[in-house]
């Protein structure tokens, strides 16, 4: 729902992850946050300020 949610707004829905996560498990938590960082620079700005659709 909120991945539709984020097309409506023209938002790309690769900027959306969810994972869980445990509070022991430290070393996985990094590597996603990582992971989604260097996916999100990709994808580049959102560039809300220009009309039509958003990355």
């Amino acid at each position: 729902m909120l991945k539709k949610m984020l097309e409506q707004f023209g938002i790309d829905e690769k900027r959306l992850m969810l994972e869980w996560v445990s509070a022991s498990e430290g070393d996985r938590f990094a590597s996603i946050v990582n992971n989604m960082t260097e996916q999100v620079r990709a994808l580049g700005p959102l560039n809300w300020n220009q009309g039509g659709k958003h990355g």
